[in-house]
Parts: structure tokens; C-alpha cells; sequence
């Protein structure tokens, strides 16, 4: 395992809960997500060029370069000074075999990250085999108390999946989610698994960390790993098991609950397809996820028997999105103009020139520069792949 780098102990400092856990002590209670997004904005405004220069700041240097309240400068400065408490911490981890990915490290799932934005946690508590988080991957989702049909459509789909050569990703609870990933395992396939809790108490199982050790099985969690089990902390790792997956398998349903609520904000977020089992005897939750998305080409219909290949259905899903943009960009007259009003603005146009030259009024030339505008940023947003702090 690689040492932790100076920046990402900065982040544990001011995100983690290690030390206070343990400590119950107010000054080493980190910030809550809410509170670190907003400092990590001012971070980046500013002219530190990662958190790691921290370390070497005060108060006041904090509330003049940040424009920090003094109880906030006090708060970071003072849980700044804990780093060799948290360095043993981490250590006593790595012994464990655990390690943690802040968000601009290598094991932090870039995907989630891509598609979470600030809703991704600032840091993962990891183990196993991080080469896994950069392979594509399938969702499997579904009820802890799922039915024998269930059951062995879940068996049938994974193998199917595994002989595509694709991962799977679970929630790794009782139910579906253990299934999917038992059944990846057994077929020799590689599963990704986001639990909500007790990371630390399931390395103690023997088939667990056989499949770790064996380099086909990686964990990750968002909470503490002794944390026990919170109804909060399991909906919140419903949202990793999609973003990280680029498309998730609805396989039994409710109209309520944790499957039911993952599926509908997924789908309300557009973050990947869904795949939803169709057949007579599925759990309502499936019929009216297919009822209510109809025309959605998110959702996809898949029947016990289908002998289609789910990573064939997610090509065209991807390759509709694509034609449907470059249809869009083909009857838009802005993406035939842009270029000409970007080469007379590098030569040196007004914008009154600009109108004159085009023949266009100024309310019509203001909103194609506008659009012009969002563009330049969208497109100086990092790639996927990037490595930034947070």
C-alpha cells in the first residue's frame, strides 16, 4: 500500500471522523460534507494550491488569504495540528489491510466522482484490489428478502455478464446484493461492493478475504470501518452502486424502500440506465418502474428469459444519446455561426461590428455569445480521469 500523500492527510484532518470517534474530544469533531464542500470552494478561489499548505498556515493567515471567520480559522488551524494522531490511525488501517482514497487519489472511483460532483464523499475507506475501480461495471440491485425467481434470474444474469468479461457491482447486503456478488465470485468473475458499515468486522470472514487477497473482490465504504448499521448510511451507499456501475439492474422491487428510492433518484438525477426485470410474477416496485418510464430510454425492460446482452443494450442506450446530440447540433444554427464569431473576436471585432457583419440584431448576438460563454466553460471543466483534491 502507498504511503498517504500530505494532501490527502490534510483532507482526512479536516473530513474524517478517526480521531474523534475515538476521542469524543469538540476539537477534533471534522467538518460535516456540507461545511468541507464550501471550504474546498474557497481553496480552490484562492491561491493555496493544495489543502497540504495548511500545514504551514495561522489564524490570521487564514482569515485574511480565505476570508475565514476566527472561529472557523481556529477550527481548521487547531484540527490541522492533529496530523500525527491521524498518521497512526491510519497505519493501525493499513494493518488491517485497509486504506483510504481521498478524491484525487488513484482508488477513488472516478465515475462516482464525475457524477456525484459534490454529493461524493471526500473520501473512501477502502480494501482490496484498486486496479478493479478502473474496469466498466454492472449494478445489481434488489430486495434483501428476493424470491427463488429472483434469485436465479440474479445467478443467471451475472454469469452472462462475467462470460462479457464485465464486473458487477453490489451494495453487498443480504438479498440480491450478496447473491449478484457471490455468484460473480463463484464464476470467477470480480465484483466492486459498497457496503453502508462493519468493513472491519467482514475482513474477518474467510471467504471474504480469500476473494481479496485473490486480487477479484474490492470494498469500499463512506463511513467509519466500525461503523454499525444506519438506515442514513445505507441510502446514502445507493448512490455509489450506480454512479460507479454504467448501468444498474433493478431485479426486485417495493414501492418502498431503499431499492425503490435508489432506482427513482437515480432516475431523477439521469446518472446511468436502469435495466428492470419484466415478467408476470416480478414485486410491484419493478411493474411501476416500467409503467411510469414508458418513453424514458433510461429504462430498459428485461425479461427472465431474454437471451439479449445487457452490455449490447447499453451500447444503443449510448449510442441514441449520441445521434440524438448531433441531430440537435445539425438543425441548431448556433454550432454553424460560434465558429465565425470566435474567429472575428480573435481579429479584433466589437461587438456592434459583430452585428453589422453578421446582420443579426444585438439581443440575438448577446445570446449566442452567452451560449458561446457556457461552452468555453464547460469545456475547461478537468476530464474524468484527473486528479484534483476535492
Amino acid at each position: 500500500m502507498e504511503r498517504i500523500s500530505d494532501e490527502s492527510l490534510a483532507i482526512l484532518l479536516l473530513t474524517s471522523d478517526l480521531l474523534y470517534r475515538k476521542t469524543k474530544d469538540k476539537d477534533q469533531k471534522p467538518f460535516t460534507h456540507g461545511e468541507w464542500n464550501k471550504f474546498a470552494a474557497l481553496l480552490r478561489k484562492s491561491a493555496y494550491s493544495t489543502p497540504a499548505v495548511l500545514y504551514d498556515k495561522n489564524e490570521d493567515h487564514l482569515m485574511q488569504d480565505l476570508l475565514l471567520s476566527r472561529a472557523m480559522a481556529n477550527k481548521v488551524c487547531t484540527l490541522m495540528r492533529y496530523a500525527g494522531s491521524m498518521a497512526i490511525e491510519i497505519e493501525k488501517l493499513t494493518g488491517m489491510g485497509i486504506w483510504i482514497a481521498t478524491r484525487g487519489d488513484k482508488n477513488f472511483p472516478q465515475r462516482v466522482k464525475q457524477l456525484l460532483k459534490e454529493q461524493s464523499p471526500p473520501f473512501f475507506y477502502g480494501t482490496g484490489n484498486g486496479e478493479l475501480l478502473r474496469s466498466s461495471a454492472i449494478g445489481f440491485v434488489g430486495s434483501r428478502d428476493a424470491d427463488e425467481s429472483s434469485v436465479e434470474f440474479t445467478k443467471r444474469t451475472v454469469r452472462k455478464l462475467v462470460e462479457e468479461r464485465a464486473l458487477i457491482v453490489s451494495g453487498g447486503a443480504k438479498g440480491i446484493d450478496l447473491t449478484s456478488q457471490n455468484e460473480a465470485l463463484l464464476y470467477g468473475g470480480q465484483v466492486v461492493s459498497f457496503v453502508h458499515s462493519e468493513l472491519e468486522m467482514l475482513l474477518r470472514k474467510k471467504d471474504f478475504r480469500k476473494a481479496i487477497v485473490d486480487g477479484n473482490l474490492t470494498v469500499l465504504s463512506a463511513v467509519h470501518p466500525s461503523a454499525r448499521f444506519t438506515g442514513f448510511n445505507a441510502m446514502g451507499r445507493n448512490k455509489y452502486i450506480y454512479t460507479h456501475s454504467k448501468g444498474t439492474v433493478v431485479v426486485s422491487s417495493n414501492i418502498k424502500g431503499g431499492t425503490w428510492e435508489g432506482a427513482n433518484e437515480n432516475l431523477k438525477n439521469s446518472w446511468v440506465p436502469l435495466i428492470v426485470r419484466a415478467s408476470e410474477n416480478v414485486p410491484e416496485g419493478n411493474r411501476r418502474l416500467l409503467e411510469m418510464n414508458e418513453e424514458n430510454p433510461m429504462v430498459i425492460p428485461f425479461t427472465n428469459d431474454s437471451s439479449q446482452s445487457i452490455i449490447e443494450l447499453l451500447k444503443n442506450v449510448a449510442n441514441k444519446d449520441k445521434t440524438k446530440n448531433i441531430n440537435k447540433k445539425d438543425s441548431d444554427l448556433f454550432y454553424l455561426v460560434w465558429p465565425i464569431i470566435k474567429d472575428h473576436i480573435k481579429r479584433g471585432y466589437s461587438f456592434a461590428e459583430l452585428c453589422e457583419v453578421l446582420h443579426v440584431l444585438p439581443e440575438q448576438l448577446e445570446q449566442w455569445m452567452q451560449r458561446g460563454n457556457n461552452i468555453k466553460i464547460k469545456h475547461s471543466e478537468p476530464a474524468v480521469e484527473q486528479t484534483t483534491l476535492f
